[in-house]
């Protein structure tokens, strides 16, 4: 991840409480970045009407994003009073992520925060559409943080997979890694890595005997295919981590599916941060987005590293 300069903020105009904010906050006071606050205006009553014209409509959208603007006045206010450089924006777009997209690249931002949804019964993050769209789409680190108060990273977990078998640039892994070791110093957080396989289930292994196939895997012992199964992706996530000097205590590596050993690992370390990797087919690496996501109550960076 390289150095954190300009902090791009997606507000949302329907939360008293501005969690992405509060997060860029912290991060800017760390590292001298600047913010832009940056709000998606869109209503379709003023897009068309049939009791207005459409210069009426015209004026009515200006009027609108200018009472936005002005909304964005406040936070900026409070931004500029901790001595940190702000700027706001508003545009007109009926699509949220295609307006953030287009803000990226414009302002050349070095990490976008956005607030998810959580429900307080469940105490789950619900992902919005333009969540998911930036997931796949955003090509800076994205930040989905939650709705809750002030709060440090006290804990981080990268998820890896150094396998070879997925389409993925040779890059991600290290710049998981990089980057929760960078955010790792901003917050003077406790680091932890994961890397979870699935290996082929007793079930599979009966079937294959059972159908007779002629095969180096059936006509040999299950426990012995454990054994290096394991044996190989501990050789492989020993050489990614070769180059770091992380505690043994704070590695992990996990037999089972990602899906379900993930949010447990996650749940278990008491994680605040999770660092994962997204892929060009709009998949975290090795892993189901969406179920995993869907059970992981923490915030997310995610990084996409593009070929």
């Amino acid at each position: 991840m390289k150095k954190i300069a300009n902090i791009l903020v997606v507000m949302d105009a329907a939360s008293d409480h501005q969690s992405a904010l509060v997060q860029a906050i912290n991060i800017a006071e760390k590292t001298s970045a600047n913010i832009e606050l940056f709000l998606v205006a869109y209503n379709s009553q003023f897009v068309s009407h049939w009791n207005f014209s459409q210069a009426q409509l015209d004026v009515l959208q200006k009027e609108y994003i200018a009472s936005k603007l002005r909304w964005l006045e406040t936070y900026s206010l409070e931004v500029k009073s901790l001595d940190i450089v702000v700027n706001t924006d508003v545009v007109w777009h009926s699509d949220l992520s295609c307006a953030v997209l287009a803000k990226i690249a414009s302002i050349g931002a070095s990490i976008v925060i956005k607030s998810t949804k959580q429900d307080s019964t469940l105490n789950r993050i619900f992902f919005t559409p333009a969540d998911w769209q930036l997931l796949e789409h955003c090509p800076v680190p994205l930040l989905l943080t939650k709705n809750v108060c002030n709060y440090s990273y006290r804990t981080m977990m990268a998820a890896v997979d150094p396998e070879r078998t997925h389409d993925k640039p040779e890059m991600l892994d290290a710049n998981i890694l990089q980057a929760e070791l960078v955010m790792a110093e901003l917050f003077d957080s406790e680091v932890h890595v994961c890397h979870c396989y699935q290996p082929m289930g007793i079930e599979l292994w009966q079937g294959l005997n059972a159908v007779g196939m002629d095969h180096s895997i059936a006509s040999g012992d299950f426990n012995d295919y454990s054994d290096a199964i394991k044996f190989h992706h501990q050789v492989v996530f020993d050489e990614l981590l070769s180059q770091y000097t992380f505690d043994e205590k704070s590695t992990h590596l996990v037999a089972g599916s990602p899906e379900y050993e993930l949010p447990e690992l996650v749940k278990t370390h008491e994680v605040d941060l999770l660092v994962m990797g997204m892929g060009n087919n709009g998949k975290f690496i090795g892993n189901t987005i969406e179920k995993i996501l869907d059970n992981v109550e923490c915030d997310i960076l995610s990084i996409r590293c593009l070929k």
